[in-house]
C-alpha cells in the first residue's frame, strides 16, 4: 500500500486514533510521575498500531526537518522504542538518515554496562523522544543518560502533551514538541 504523506490530513488521522485508543477520561490513576489522575494517555496503544506508528514517524520527520543538526532520534524504554526505531527506518526514505538509540532505566548488569543502546558520540547533536509528556520526568532521565555520552539534546519530542501545569520548570529548560495535545485530544 502507498500513501502520500499530508501533514495537516496525518494529524487530523493520529487524533482519531489517540481518542479511539489511547485517551480515557473519567478514571482514577497513578502516572509514571507519582502523580494522580483521572484521565489517561496510553500512547502505546497508538505507537504499537501499524497505522499509528506510520503517522506518528512521519509527523516526527516532518517536524525534525527543522532540525538539520540532529542526527539520531531516541529516548528512554520502553515508550521511546517504536517511535525511535520507526522514525530511524523511514529516515532512511527520506535521506534524513537518522540512527535510533534506546536508553536503559538502569545501566546493564551484564555485558559491558550499558546504559544506551545505540551510538551516541561526543557532541551528537539528538532529539529526545517520549510517547507522553507530564512533568518530563521521564525525558529527563533520558537527558542524563544523553548529556553523560557526551551528546547534546536540542529537542524533546512527544505524540502527546497532558498540557500539565507541573511540566514548566521541565519546559523552561528544555524546547518541547509535542504532536497532539490534551485540548486537541478533548475537542473532539
Amino acid at each position: 500500500m502507498t500513501t502520500t504523506f499530508d501533514p495537516a490530513k496525518a494529524k487530523t488521522r493520529l487524533l482519531e486514533l489517540v481518542r479511539e485508543r489511547a485517551y480515557k477520561d473519567g478514571i482514577d490513576i497513578l502516572l509514571a510521575s507519582g502523580k494522580r489522575s483521572d484521565f489517561y494517555i496510553n500512547g502505546k496503544k497508538v505507537s504499537l498500531h501499524p497505522e499509528g506508528l506510520w503517522l506518528i514517524a512521519k509527523l516526527l520527520l516532518d517536524k525534525l526537518k527543522a532540525y538539520p543538526e540532529i542526527t539520531a532520534i531516541g529516548g528512554l524504554t520502553l515508550g521511546a522504542d517504536p517511535l525511535a526505531s520507526a522514525v530511524a527506518a523511514l529516515s532512511w526514505e527520506s535521506g534524513q538518515n537518522l540512527s535510533a538509540f534506546l536508553v536503559r532505566k538502569e545501566a546493564q548488569d551484564h555485558g559491558l554496562g550499558a546504559r544506551i543502546e545505540g551510538d551516541l558520540e561526543a557532541g551528537q547533536k539528538v532529539c529526545v523522544i517520549e510517547d507522553t509528556v507530564t512533568t518530563g520526568g521521564s525525558a529527563k532521565k533520558a537527558i542524563n543518560a544523553v548529556l553523560a555520552a557526551g551528546a547534546v539534546p536540542v529537542v524533546v519530542m512527544a505524540i502527546a502533551d497532558r498540557e500539565d501545569p507541573d511540566a514548566a520548570p521541565f519546559r523552561a529548560e528544555y524546547k518541547v514538541e509535542c504532536l497532539v495535545t490534551l485540548s486537541e485530544i478533548r475537542a473532539s
